[in-house]
This record gives C-alpha cells, sequence and structure tokens, in this order.
C-alpha cells in the first residue's frame, strides 16, 4: 500500500519518496505514429482531454524504457503516450504503461495517476537498435516491435520539460516532469511492430489503424528526469 506521510512524501513497502523523484540513467527509444485524430479520440473519451490534431493525424508514441538508476528501482517499461491539451494547457497523455515490477507499478499509480499495469517485458537497447517483446504476466502476447535508426549520433544533451496529464478520480492529474536526453540517433520509418491478438491492449492498438510504418525512430544511450508531486485539476 502507498502511504502519504505529513511533510508531502510517500512511504512504499518501507521506502520513502520525495519529491522530485528523481530517474538517473535509463536509456529508451520510440517510434511515433501518425493516427487518425478521430480513433486517437477514442482513446480519451470522458477524460476531459483532447488529442492535438493536424490535418486530422495525432502523434502516437510508442515508447520503450530501460530504468537502470533511480528513485523507484530497476525496472523495464512500454508506453503508449499522444499529445493533448486540457483547459489551455498542453501535455502529454500516457493512456498504456506495462512494468515489470510491483514497486513502480504502485508508486507510478498512487503518486500520478499513471495507468501502470504488471507485465513481462524483454526488452535491448543497443546503439542504433532497440527491439521488445511485451506479455502480459499470464503470458499473453501483446507486442513485439523492432526499432532502428541512423547510425550517427548527436554530440549534445538535449534538455525538455514536459507536463503529463492523467485522468484520476474526476479529475486530471498534471505532472512536470524535467529531463535530459543524451546519446541521441534518429531514423524515419525505422521500426516493426507486430500485434499480439486477445489482449486489450492489441486489440487497442490495431484498432487504431496506424500506418505500417513510423513516421520517425528515436533512440537515446542516456536519459535522466525528475517528476513534481501532480496538482489536481478539474475536468
Amino acid at each position: 500500500m502507498a502511504t502519504p506521510l505529513d511533510d508531502g512524501s510517500w512511504e512504499f513497502r518501507g521506502t520513502r519518496l520525495r519529491f522530485p523523484v528523481r530517474i538517473g540513467e535509463a536509456s529508451a527509444a520510440c517510434a511515433t505514429y501518425l493516427a487518425a485524430t478521430s480513433r486517437a479520440r477514442e482513446l480519451v473519451a470522458g477524460t476531459g482531454l483532447e488529442p492535438v490534431s493536424v490535418a486530422g493525424r495525432t502523434p502516437l508514441f510508442l515508447l520503450v524504457v530501460d530504468y537502470r538508476v533511480n528513485d523507484l528501482g530497476v525496472y523495464d517499461e512500454v508506453g503508449v503516450a499522444l499529445p493533448v491539451r486540457h483547459r489551455g494547457r498542453t501535455g502529454l497523455h500516457i493512456h498504456q504503461l506495462p512494468v515489470t515490477t510491483e514497486f513502480t507499478m504502485e508508486a507510478g499509480r498512487a503518486l500520478w495517476g499513471l495507468p501502470k499495469w504488471l507485465a513481462r517485458i524483454e526488452l535491448a537497447v543497443d546503439g542504433r537498435d532497440a527491439s521488445c517483446r511485451l506479455a502480459d504476466v499470464d503470458g499473453t502476447h501483446v507486442l513485439t516491435a523492432a526499432l532502428r535508426t541512423l547510425p550517427l549520433r548527436l554530440p549534445c544533451t538535449v534538455p525538455g520539460t514536459v507536463t503529463a496529464l492523467a485522468p484520476h478520480d474526476g479529475a486530471v492529474l498534471a505532472s512536470t516532469v524535467r529531463a535530459r536526453v543524451g546519446g541521441i540517433r534518429a531514423g524515419l520509418g525505422g521500426a516493426r511492430l507486430v500485434l499480439g491478438s486477445g489482449h486489450p491492449m492489441a486489440d487497442e492498438l490495431r484498432a487504431l489503424r496506424l500506418p505500417r510504418r513510423p513516421v520517425a525512430t528515436v533512440i537515446a544511450d542516456r536519459v535522466s528526469f525528475e517528476m513534481d508531486a501532480a496538482r489536481e485539476v478539474p475536468r
């Protein structure tokens, strides 16, 4: 159980977490698809969020992350996210977020309203290549993905700030994330995605009718970030 404490920190399974929660070392890969906004809107129906749309299309991000040093422990993660607007604010809505440990699942749900659920993830991020096989804890195949970028790597570290927007108990939780990303490689269309059958996440992605190839792939050797406490915003 997650227990809030009087000083604003939280206790999980004997571990106290304070804000900002820090992720010190991770590697990540992302494939960006363009989904029809009409279908992306179904993912956030009833939440008060509206997908960002350009010419009837909304970017949909398939993310894989290997967390090695951070306040929530060592674990792997797969995410499906899209940019959204809410009450004049633009942010990132993480719609699916399977993870490999119960600790981060409980912390993510309680602290930020993130839709984390327990899964089996086989993940490798190595240079210009990344691969992932995601299955539910009962072994049901969800997806298999392979990403590839161009070999050239940016020589600089890129800072950035994003607001995570998560529907939760009749409100929306807004959480600020400050990140630094290094060892970045990028490519066009370099990904292959195979969806399983008989699993809600796979069926949901299939219903989006994503194009066969993404518009871009990005792999980052080094990712670190801080995540502030969530602020509740009425829907």
